[in-house]
């Protein structure tokens, strides 16, 4: 599942690279070469997130594994639980 969903946001990524590609075009085309040179840039820099975001999943993660961000909160639930401790008799006050 954490493989899919890695992938997911990197095309998410890519996809609005896309859409920055299609503004630093448009900026390029209508005579604004300052837009469309730092919209390139944007655009540079989302392509790079999204593949890495891509290749990382997919170097980093073996697709049997739990969505981190469930599986962290129960197990910090479960070691919250289990490390209170509960007072006795013989404490002191």
């Amino acid at each position: 599942m954490t493989r899919v969903l890695g992938v997911l946001i990197g095309l998410v990524i890519l996809a609005l690279a896309t859409v920055m590609l299609g503004d630093s075009l448009e900026g390029w085309n209508n005579g604004y070469s300052d837009i469309g040179f730092w919209w390139g840039v944007i655009t540079l820099f989302l392509t790079i997130g999204g593949v890495s975001a891509i290749v990382g999943t997919l170097i980093h993660t073996d697709g049997n594994q739990p969505i981190p961000i469930l599986s962290g909160f129960k197990k910090g639930l479960i070691l919250f639980y289990q490390g209170v401790e509960k007072p006795s008799m013989t404490d002191e006050e």
